[in-house]
């Protein structure tokens, strides 16, 4: 192979995964990788402390939390460039979000960050910022260590095979996830490239035989791995069977296969086995992973509800791309294509072991050599069930100890299928992986876009001013109706007039009868992008709040739509002006219908002709003077009306003559029949009092609907039955 060649095989993919890196590093904000607070917290404590931090339950009084308990390599590393350039001021301060996560879905920018950012903390980049950003660029390092370690390893696995050497790179290096965690302060790329690096080493000693020096350079670099993450330990099994083939093939030459073995033995107990005993002396648990039983997440001894296909359905697709803390994801149906690839190598590699086994091939170099990585994946798939009936853990990332194993099985299985076929689909990962920050990552991280001066005059205005911070423009539901059960989307707009000193967050609540609250939603604004301490005065912008509308919700009614700012931490609302300057008490902007799951069935229509006819109603027959009387009404609605009618309830004396009325709404006003649906069933209760000065009696009971501004009745009176009012 010329080097021209060789420079572009090994080039492309690594200069891919620099561009890539770079943009991604640019959209996603301080603290926004999963775990990043605690993994920089772990790296600033090392520059302020001069000491690794304390493990265990201590670990939970440190900002390190359970991170306290991870090797140090990558954390060494990542401090230096902070250490050694001093940037201490300003502190990079970490604000949780209190809103985080929404339940939004992956691909819905709502909430998606874990801290409230500050533009001014970035702009300029200097102090702790800078320094986060420094040691991002670690990631990146071993991020690119992981891409040549994996073109390396492909090319010792299947020589001669450069498309399959070429396509195992570029797979790694285009997968979403990797580029992703190359881009955050994570120990998840260190602990996949040291890792490859071994395996590469391994299959090298395999393929040409033992030799110390090499065997010493295995242990060295297996070592590293070890002391960046300790899920590496699961390759020891590999590494041994690695070694047993070793000797097999070179039974003549025990003393050279001995040498390899105690040099590389040696190189991994000088290297690591410093950080497992000291953990052992100190605590008493040499891996350091009992500080994530202090965990909210963690189950240890505990018994717990998993449900183990949908933790594996979360690893696969966070294998390959799931960004911020697990949250920010593409729509399934990629997954689905994801995985038919998959599903094709596994077939492609079946049928490269069955031509093998035809052929008398299946204990040579390379056969052995591909076991051994399939062998890899096992493990790390068996080590992360274990891990996973230990802690909430369904992240695909857990697996990279195996990424370069992994890639290189799944490029050999879509070469099995059909040659150059490993090229196509490892190069059309560049979609997914160019897709994600302009579909994903940055509408996730961005500021809300302002509304022009069209967009405003195109809305309905409803013109509050809530404090002296903003003005409401207007609040829009999605839709008139929203059933049980289903997300409720509200457009909410907004003219900011000041900044504040405290973060406002904004509050959409459906209230009910009694000034119940049905649904709600807090949020700071910008869907939680936007606080209000640095929003743009003069600069309107709408967000669009998603509301979960409880599966179970008792009724349907019309639900008021109440909006305003609160302050998160004591409740305070910011008090409401109206466009006319008058206080407003009830900030109802608007309503919305949502719809029971709930429902009577009639078993016969209701005869009559008008768009509204009583079904049924309940009541007693003897009604008390001056005691609390309930009345069910029943109405089938026929087909909508378009005007809010009035129930009257009507006692009539035996000579015809009206005795009584309790005329009110439906449902006290809070389903008005503009808002019924044809087909409905509409369960009316009133409740009144009868007057004291009605004289005892029988009376007819007579109810109907009218029109409150014409006093015209929908159709005749329904006689229901006689009343005896007594005493």
């Amino acid at each position: 192979m010329n080097v021209t060649r060789r420079l572009l095989l090994w080039g492309v993919p690594v200069l891919l995964l620099i561009g890539l890196s770079a943009w991604y590093t640019s959209l996603i904000p301080p603290f926004e990788g999963p775990d990043e607070p605690e993994h920089t917290a772990y790296i600033f404590w090392l520059v302020e402390k001069r000491r690794l931090p304390p493990q265990g339950e201590s670990a939970w009084e440190t900002p390190v939390r359970q991170e306290a308990g991870q090797p140090p390599l990558y954390y060494l590393l990542a401090a230096l460039p902070t250490a050694i350039g001093q940037l201490n001021n300003p502190p990079a301060v970490y604000r949780p979000n209190p809103y985080f996560p929404s339940p939004a879905p992956g691909n819905v920018p709502d909430n998606k960050n874990i801290a409230v950012h500050y533009p001014a903390d970035t702009r300029p980049l200097r102090g702790q910022w800078l320094g986060i950003y420094l040691a991002r660029l670690v990631s990146l390092l071993f991020g690119v260590i992981l891409v040549l370690a994996t073109l390396a390893l492909a090319g010792e696995v299947r020589p001669g095979r450069p498309t399959v050497t070429f396509a195992a790179g570029l797979l790694v290096a285009l997968t979403p996830q990797v580029i992703f965690l190359s881009s955050v302060i994570s120990n998840e790329m260190a602990v996949a490239a040291l890792s490859t690096a071994a395996l590469w080493l391994l299959a090298r000693l395999l393929r040409r035989g033992p030799a110390w020096e090499w065997g010493l350079l295995l242990g060295l670099v297996y070592g590293l791995a070890l002391l960046a993450k300790s899920n590496s330990l699961l390759l020891a099994p590999v590494l041994a069977g690695g070694s047993g083939w070793l000797w097999w093939q070179n039974r003549g030459n025990g003393r050279a296969v001995m040498g390899t073995a105690v040099a590389a033995g040696t190189a991994v107990l000088l290297t690591a086995g410093w950080w497992y005993g000291r953990n052992f002396l100190l605590y008493g648990a040499p891996f350091g992973l009992e500080s994530h039983c202090y965990a909210p997440w963690a189950y240890c001894d505990a018994p717990t509800q998993r449900q183990p296909l949908a933790e594996w359905v979360e690893v696969f697709q966070s294998y390959w791309a799931a960004f911020g803390w697990g949250n920010i994801k593409f729509a399934g149906w990629v997954y689905g294509l994801l995985g038919l690839a998959v599903v094709g190598a596994v077939v492609g590699l079946a049928r490269q072991v069955l031509w093998r086994w035809r052929r008398g091939q299946m204990w040579d170099t390379t056969a052995v050599l591909l076991l051994l990585l399939a062998l890899a994946c096992l493990l790390t798939a068996v080590s992360l069930e274990m891990w996973m009936q230990t802690v909430t853990a369904p992240h695909g990332r857990l697996l990279y100890p195996a990424i370069g194993a992994a890639s290189v099985l799944l490029v050999t299985g879509w070469c099995g299928l059909r040659p150059r076929l490993e090229m196509v689909l490892a190069a059309a990962m560049l979609l997914p992986a160019v897709a994600a920050p302009i579909l994903l990552i940055h509408p996730a991280y961005a500021l809300p876009p302002l509304l022009t001066a069209a967009e405003v005059a195109a809305i309905r205005p409803l013109n509050w001013r809530v404090g002296d911070l903003a003005e409401l423009l207007t609040v829009e539901p999605a839709q008139r109706t929203a059933q049980a059960g289903e997300t409720l989307p509200v457009t909410v707009c907004w003219r900011p007039l000041a900044q504040s000193a405290t973060d406002y967050a904004i509050f959409v609540h459906l209230v009910g009868p009694e000034n119940r609250v049905v649904a709600r939603r807090q949020t700071f604004p910008g869907l939680g992008s936007y606080a209000t301490s640095v929003w743009q005065v003069g600069g309107p912008f709408c967000d669009v709040i998603r509301l979960e509308i409880p599966a179970d919700l008792a009724e349907t009614l019309r639900y008021q739509v109440e909006v305003g700012l609160i302050a998160p931490e004591t409740g305070e609302r910011l008090p409401v002006w109206d466009g006319n300057g008058q206080p407003v008490a009830a900030t109802f902007a608007t309503a919305v219908r949502l719809e029971s799951a709930h429902s009577t069935a009639l078993t016969t229509t209701p005869v009559g002709d008008t768009a509204v006819r009583l079904a049924a109603y309940d009541t007693r027959t003897a009604w008390p003077v001056a005691a609390p009387i309930d009345l069910t009404l029943q109405w089938w609605v026929a087909e909508p009306v378009m005007r809010d009618y009035t129930v009257f309830i009507h006692l009539q004396d035996k000579d015809g003559q009206l005795a009584a009325t309790f005329d009110g709404p439906p449902l006290a006003g809070w389903y008005p029949t503009s808002w019924w649906t044809a087909g409905e069933l509409v369960t009316d209760r009133h409740t009144f009092t009868v007057p004291s000065d009605l004289p005892p009696g029988a009376y007819d009971l007579l109810v109907g609907l009218y029109d409150p501004q014409t006093g015209e009745r929908m159709g005749a009176a329904s006689l229901l039955t006689t009343i005896q009012v007594t005493p």
